[in-house]
């Protein structure tokens, strides 16, 4: 038997008979029971029978190889992954709730535009025995008298299905939210769920459920484990460790500056004496820092209270608040004609806002990445002259080389936008940075 022959689980993984094989096999079986002059044409009685349980055999060839590939994290879907998952103690999240909120101005200056950013807090108004639920916007939404309307996209901040309020639901701005991070003087925010919201009852999908059990570190104490939770934390966006005794932080300016001949690398750690490190935040836009700034809890007090469970005795974290720093671009379109000027822009302000909203801590924006989101978008012929465009950081706490506090910056051609190790990344399609001209041709 040749290996082409064989079946069920090999070196290569578990490999199917196919239904031909199966009815080949069955046919062979059969002339020697029968003899060779059993009739096994395609209209024939004993033909039929034998096609149908090689059917049924097929089957089961299927269920045993998803059996076999059930038992691998990698490969495994459905029930399978997550008994995995149960057994590794992560379950399967649930979705959170989304829906379109419509909101209207009530009392606005006539000289004034509200402008409501993406991560404002919009919460459910109280009613007697049921608990208020917090949702944030997906956008930034401006509002005047003009334009008093807006409909926006929400998403709960729970996850689960007590996000999905039926349609026509009372909602207003969480008050502590708008207090600190609004000024909206005597102008009302109202807003409405236009539908019912939906995916609270859904589970997160395979794919996404696969990869954070693959990121499950296998070990207590370590970076990458500690990490792991604090990643977990709802209104976590990115954060990073910065652990000056437990590892090499090349990103210093003294790294490559130690005489390794005349003095130590480092000082070693007494028993029993306090050990602390840092680690850097970056929330998701529009989550409050500190509890009571807003009904959502802050995400300096929840990533606190996971660390707490996960740290040895005597060592202690300090949580910082990473910088964030706005990215803009400047380039000419070079635009097809028939194609509507606007809705171009439009399709290359999204797909520059997904490339970077997805860069991690101290990860630079590239020049050849922005090219390529612009030139993803239909009728774009050329992307030409394009400069990075940065905002200074918010003037943080942390200070690990490379910040930059001042003004704001416009790049060279072809120049990438470099970013310090507690700077994250982060671009918006209102901002007034992105400046595209449109040539047709």
């Amino acid at each position: 038997m040749t290996s082409e022959e064989r079946f069920g689980v090999g070196e290569d993984g578990f490999v199917v008979k196919g239904i031909d094989r199966i009815i080949a096999d069955q046919q062979t079986r059969a002339r020697a029971m029968f003899g060779d002059d059993v009739d096994l044409t395609s209209g024939s009685a004993l033909r039929k029978v034998l096609d149908a349980a090689a059917l049924d055999t097929h089957e089961l060839w299927r269920a045993l190889e998803s059996q076999y590939y059930g038992t691998f994290i990698t490969t495994a879907e459905g029930p399978s992954l997550d008994l995995l998952g149960c057994d590794l103690g992560v379950p399967r999240r649930e979705l959170r709730a989304r829906g379109p909120v419509f909101l209207t101005i009530a009392k606005p200056e006539s000289d004034r535009r509200y402008a409501l950013p993406q991560g404002t807090v919009i919460v459910t108004v109280p009613v007697a025995d049921e608990p208020v639920l917090a949702f944030r916007s997906a956008r930034a939404v401006i509002l005047t008298t003009e334009q008093s309307t807006a409909t926006v996209e929400v998403e709960a901040v729970a996850r689960g299905d007590d996000g999905n309020i039926p349609a026509g639901s009372k909602l207003r701005l969480d008050p502590e939210w708008a207090r600190h991070n609004l000024n909206l003087g005597t102008a009302e925010v109202e807003a409405v769920a236009q539908q019912t919201f939906h995916d609270g009852d859904l589970g997160e999908s395979d794919a996404v459920y696969r990869a954070r059990l693959l990121g499950v570190p296998r070990t207590v104490w370590t970076q990458e484990a500690l990490l792991a939770q604090v990643l977990d934390v709802n209104g976590v966006r990115d954060a990073a460790i910065f652990d000056p005794l437990g590892g090499v932080e090349a990103t210093r300016r003294s790294f490559g500056t130690f005489r390794f001949g005349s003095r130590a690398f480092s000082r070693e750690r007494q028993t029993g004496s306090p050990y602390f490190f840092d680690i850097v935040v970056a929330a998701e836009p529009g989550w409050p820092w500190h509890s009571g700034e807003a009904l959502v809890a802050g995400v300096y007090e929840e990533v606190l209270d996971v660390i707490r469970q996960w740290r040895p005795v005597s060592i202690f974290p300090d949580v910082l608040a990473a910088n964030q720093v706005d990215v803009g671009i400047r380039a000419t379109l070079v635009v097809e004609a028939g194609h509507d000027e606007e809705a171009v822009k439009g399709a290359i302000l999204d797909a520059v806002r997904a490339s970077v909203n997805r860069l991690r801590l101290g990860h630079g924006v590239l020049y050849s990445d922005i090219v390529l989101s612009a030139r993803t978008a239909a009728g774009v012929v050329d992307v030409q002259n394009l400069r990075l465009r940065r905002f200074a950081p918010a003037f943080g706490q942390t200070y690990y080389d490379g910040g930059i506090y001042g003004g704001s910056q416009e790049l060279s051609v072809g120049e990438n936008l470099d970013l310090a190790p507690d700077e994250i990344a982060r671009f918006s399609v209102d901002t007034s940075m992105a400046d595209l001209q449109v040539v047709v041709t």
